[in-house]
């Protein structure tokens, strides 16, 4: 099995955990970030798409990506990381992170968490960080066992 990851990554989360994902998927696996430009994807017979959320709301080079990417006959995956607690909310954001026709193509989509990287952030975001989210510290919650999961459900290892 030949797979292509696709990310959208703002402080590197989403680049972490698309890292993590290529040794738990194995095999043949390619990573692209979107800040390099739309990869080919004809090669691969699975594709992953992760973005990250901010204010609610997936990254716009994913957004503009999934706008215009062909996957018809590729095995879809879809997840997205951000730091919302609540699961009804996550659900939320995932859902709108995608357009409903690769949902519904999707074999498998997940919240994968995420952290606040208070040195990544600038003076903007920390100060939004702090006054939000309650904290000024750095925070790690990225959950490796929804990405064994995830993984998992995409190959057919369950």
């Amino acid at each position: 099995m030949s797979t292509a990851i696709v990310y959208a990554s703002k402080h590197g989360t989403t680049a972490e955990i698309a890292r993590r994902m290529t040794t738990r998927i194995g095999g043949n696996t390619t990573l692209f970030d979107l800040a390099d430009g739309s990869p080919d994807l004809s090669p691969y017979s699975t594709v992953v798409l992760g973005t990250a959320i901010y204010a609610g709301q997936p990254k716009s080079d994913m957004k503009a990506f999934c706008r215009t990417v062909k996957l018809s006959g590729k095995r879809l995956g879809l997840f997205v990381c951000g730091m919302e607690q609540d699961p009804a909310k996550q659900a939320t954001e995932l859902a709108n992170a995608f357009p409903k026709h690769l949902r519904k193509q999707a074999a498998t989509e997940a919240f994968l968490a995420g952290r606040f990287l208070f040195s990544a952030m600038n003076l903007a975001e920390r100060f939004i960080t702090k006054r939000i989210a309650k904290t000024s510290q750095d925070v790690d919650s990225i959950d490796d066992d929804a990405i064994t999961a995830f993984a998992s459900s995409l190959t057919g290892t369950e």
